[in-house]
């Protein structure tokens, strides 16, 4: 299949600093990755650390914060980890909590779901 490369909005609309980034889409990643200067650029802030097992098995501390993600026509506000990657990468959980999915034989990201959230109300 080979890599997929989206284009998504990202940013912190607090600080009104957004846009458009390519981001190699990851289904094996959990976080979204991205490198220190654009979370600078961005004015994400990385607030909390947790430990991640890298591709090479490394285990690696890294910072997270909460960034707005837009991707085809739907957006959220997700966790990601700044660290020192050399492109930025979008991970699994963006795409489910968008409710899409990536096509391994067009290689191109879809929809998997409806969008929005969904409740059970039990009485």
């Amino acid at each position: 299949m080979g890599f997929v490369r989206v284009r998504c909005i990202l940013g912190n609309p607090e600080k009104s600093r957004i846009r458009e980034v390519d981001m190699l889409a990851d289904s094996g990643a959990f976080y979204p990755l991205i490198p220190p200067a654009l979370a600078s650029e961005l004015g994400i802030e990385a607030r909390y650390e947790v430990g991640l097992t890298l591709a090479d098995k490394r285990v690696v501390k890294a910072r997270v914060g909460p960034a707005y993600i837009k991707l085809l026509d739907r957006d959220g506000i997700f966790m990601v980890a700044v660290l020192d990657v050399p492109e930025p990468l979008l991970g699994v959980t963006v795409l489910e909590g968008l409710g899409l999915r990536i096509d391994p034989s067009t290689g191109k990201v879809e929809y998997a779901r409806p969008y929005g959230l969904s409740a059970l109300e039990i009485y």
